[in-house]
């Protein structure tokens, strides 16, 4: 991807991936780069980001509402 967009032959907003490191690759947490989509979604105009990708704060709001929800389903158990 980043050789068609340097070459201009990517499609517009084309955005390259983040590179997926293959150390502990089967050891997937939420936030690992796998799991970035970006791109795919087709209301992605290519100017600004999502927020769940670009804003620290809003990725941890993500990871701590997870989280409560993971302690709420413990303590029903």
């Amino acid at each position: 991807m980043r050789d068609l967009i340097r070459r201009n032959k990517a499609p517009p907003g084309a955005i390259v991936p983040r590179d997926i490191e293959r150390d502990g690759l089967f050891k997937l947490d939420v936030d690992d780069d796998i799991w970035q989509d970006v791109g795919l979604d087709d209301d992605y105009d290519g100017n600004v980001p999502p927020q769940w990708l670009s804003d620290e704060q809003v990725r941890q709001g993500i990871q701590a509402l997870l989280e409560n929800d993971r302690c709420k389903e413990e303590e029903m158990r």
